[in-house]
């Protein structure tokens, strides 16, 4: 189609440009075709996909439409969408490169996005759970970064909302994005926005904060997940008495089998009240990754069931000459693959009494029916708690197997199959609940995995190996003492580290985790020891998620500020790294290694009198400490790194020797002096004490990779072969 040239007045700026057809249009420092290049329009704006002639590359440029150039309120919105997004810098929001003017024409540079937008993915398809909530979680992490940065989207719909090709979200268009402290250029009662996913005080035409964002993400969120609107209308005056006086359908109405969390999420977001809802879209994202954890949890199993079983004889309910030939195999069968489950001990028996003295905890009783081809087969598992009366104590499930097939070996397998996976559902469901005659000691227990984790903290192996001691005293008085088996899970992850990176240790940490959390969900300190777990398998993505978890779970879990801390500062995160450190001093004092952290952070963020002061308080704080515990390494080591940063190299080199006659043969304390002589240049005593540290079985092959202290050793042959 040719590109004719129009009569204009001058004020149509790059439009009234004449120009050959068969050549791109130039605009600025770009070059696109009009027609073919371009990506889409709105009221005020065209999109192109242009070539930027100055770097080479292919980005969106967003250009004015000509009669919004005379509206000083349109221009200025559009400089104003520019200047919000720019300050924003996150994964899932479209980069801004550039704002200017050409020809009086303004325009914004963006990257270039190969995808569709969702408005358009939606009309096509319904969309599978699973990407579904991978689009939530990414579309609430930008909204989080907006609201962090004190903005207010006010147009969240999918047509702003863009999905790549690699399952990328991005999230578009700020163009009436505000300040939550900036006047509007709209006149209050004034409506903007796209009124099915508006909130009712945008209806309204009120002044709006974040919870006005949040009530728009739930109606996203809910036209994602179940392919509706959430407030449908066939009029515009429909829609906005539907939002303002209506409540959205559930969506496990439209949608079989929603999952009914992630229902309430949803359904919380579209509350009418602003004070109802999520206060913003951070609060919204810890809430939705609690939700996906749950989910997570409930599909993990109990790593060891420790069930002793006794298999009576199979009860024949039919007299056809299939069902005894079947069940005498059956119960062999179903015995071999019960005994393959981890910690399950079966003994069959040779009739249905049961002997006073016997030990074992479940009784599974099986009847057999056949009648080819089809067989049934009944499992009565009973549990029998430790109590002197076991008969008054006995609790028990039924479950009916229903399997076909005329070969009956193949049915006897399907049986088998079909029973050990249900069996297998009681035995977990029954390890997560208490017996009736059970004992607990839960006061003893919390108060024995409490001095656990105190000892744990002290940094040796020897601190590690007693709090282990301590984890499973606790575990013993009471089995199902959550926060005992998180604590053990964290000490398993210290393990991995003291005895030669040994991963065995890390899949038992993960176990001992995901069985707290079986046991208690909204566990905190569970979450933090499987996101150490994670963490130190190099999976930081799933490690930072389960630390936000924890403080999800409790704000006060300061272990899961203090390594988020750690994360983001060694992603270069230090501003929201500092935010976590601080907070886990202001909870945990005692711990030296946080105010260490926080003060190398204070320094790349250039404040060097405020790291100064908490260098000194850490210090105060390790000096008390060491009073209190004397066999304290952590606070001894790090209180000599805190002197060596400040220059107190006489003062650092007392303390670390202090710390090598405390603990002479120690993993831990051999690294952690290493980088004290490190820190205060001591090359030759730093290469000696890393070696020593090596020897000792500590695993430090990512340490040394990582750690800026030791950036003076780099180049050395003895540092070169520790980290090859």
């Amino acid at each position: 189609m040719a590109f004719e040239p129009v009569e204009c007045n001058p004020s149509d700026g790059w439009r009234a440009t004449v120009r050959d057809p068969q050549s791109p249009m130039q605009f600025a420092h770009f070059e696109f075709d009009p027609e073919r290049d371009r990506l889409g329009e709105g009221p005020l704006s065209e999109v192109y996909k242009a070539k930027d002639t100055e770097l080479g590359r292919t980005v969106a440029l967003k250009v004015l439409r000509a009669h919004a150039e005379i509206d000083p309120q349109a221009d200025e919105r559009f400089h104003r969408e520019a200047r919000h997004a720019s300050n924003l810098d996150h994964p899932n929001i479209a980069t801004i490169f550039e704002y200017g003017k050409d020809q009086g024409t303004s325009f914004i540079v963006m990257e270039y996005l190969a995808g569709r937008t969702l408005d358009k993915v939606l009309k096509d398809q319904l969309l599978g759970y699973e990407e579904c909530r991978s689009i939530a979680n990414q579309i609430t992490s930008a909204l989080a970064s907006v609201h962090t940065g004190r903005l207010i989207h006010r147009d969240l719909k999918p047509a702003n909302i863009m999905l790549l090709d690699d399952g990328k979200v991005k999230l578009l268009d700020f163009g009436i994005a505000r300040a939550s402290d900036e006047s509007g250029i709209t006149q209050h009662g004034m409506l903007v926005g796209t009124v099915l996913y508006m909130s009712p005080e945008q209806v309204r035409g009120d002044d709006l904060n974040a919870g006005s964002d949040i009530f728009s993400l739930g109606s996203v969120l809910y036209h994602v997940m179940t392919g509706a609107l959430p407030f449908p209308g066939k009029s515009f005056p429909e829609v906005c008495m539907g939002i303002l006086d209506g409540s959205p359908r559930r969506p496990s109405h439209i949608r079989q089998g929603f999952p009914s969390q992630l229902e309430e999420f949803i359904l919380r977001c579209l509350k009418r009240r602003p004070e109802d809802r999520f206060k913003n879209a951070d609060e919204a994202l810890g809430a939705l990754l609690s939700v996906d954890a749950s989910a997570r949890n409930a599909g993990a199993e109990v790593g060891t069931l420790d069930a002793r079983l006794l298999l009576p004889p199979v009860a024949c309910g039919t007299s056809e000459r299939e069902c005894s030939v079947i069940a005498g195999g059956l119960r062999k069968d179903l015995a071999a693959e019960l005994t393959r489950l981890k910690g399950v001990a079966v003994a069959l028996r040779e009739d249905d009494d049961i002997r006073d003295g016997e030990e074992f905890d479940y009784v599974l009783r099986t009847a057999l029916e056949v009648h080819s081809p089809h067989g049934k087969l009944v499992l009565n598992l009973e549990r029998c708690s430790p109590s002197t009366d076991r008969d008054a104590s006995r609790e028990s499930t039924r479950d009916l197997v229903e399997e076909s097939d005329p070969n009956e070996w193949s049915l006897q397998a399907d049986l088998v199959r079909t029973a050990v996976r249900r069996v297998k559902k009681r035995l977990t469901e029954f390890s997560l609940n208490p017996s009736r005659g059970s004992h607990r000691d839960k006061d003893r227990a919390l108060a024995i995995a409490r001095k656990a984790h105190d000892q744990l903290l002290r940094g040796t192996t020897k601190h590690l190996m007693s709090a282990i001691h301590r984890f499973r005293a606790a575990i013993e008085a009471d089995r199902y003492c959550a926060k005992a088996h998180a604590g053990l899970s964290e000490a398993m992850v210290r393990k991995y580290l003291y005895w030669d990176g040994d991963t065995g240790y890390l899949a038992e940490a993960r176990e001992s985790a995901r069985h707290a959390l079986a046991l208690e969900p909204k566990c905190a300190e569970a979450h933090t020891s499987l996101g150490f777990a994670y963490h130190l398998s190099g999976q930081s993505t799933d490690a930072e998620r389960e630390y936000r978890l924890a403080i999800q779970c409790d704000e006060t879990e300061w272990l899961a500020h203090r390594l988020l801390g750690a994360v983001m500062a060694r992603e270069g995160n230090f501003e929201s790294s500092e935010t976590h450190l601080q907070r886990a001093v202001e909870l945990h004092a005692a711990h030296i290694g946080a105010f260490d952290h926080l003060y190398r952070v204070l320094k790349r963020l250039e404040r060097q009198e405020e790291a100064e002061d908490l260098a000194e308080r850490g210090i105060a704080a390790a000096r008390k400490e060491i009073e209190k515990n004397p066999d304290n390494q952590e606070a001894r080591l790090h209180m000599a790194l805190l002197l060596g940063r400040m220059g107190s190299h006489d003062e650092a080199l007392r303390v670390v020797t202090a710390a090598l006659r405390v603990s002479p043969k120690d993993g831990y304390t051999s690294y952690h002096a290493g980088c004290v002589f490190a820190v205060i240049g001591e090359v030759p005593e730093a290469l000696d004490h890393l070696e020593k540290a090596h020897a000792r079985g500590f695993f430090i092959h990512s340490e040394l990779r990582n750690n800026t202290d030791l950036e003076l050793l780099r180049g050395t042959p003895e540092f070169e072969a520790l980290v090859g």
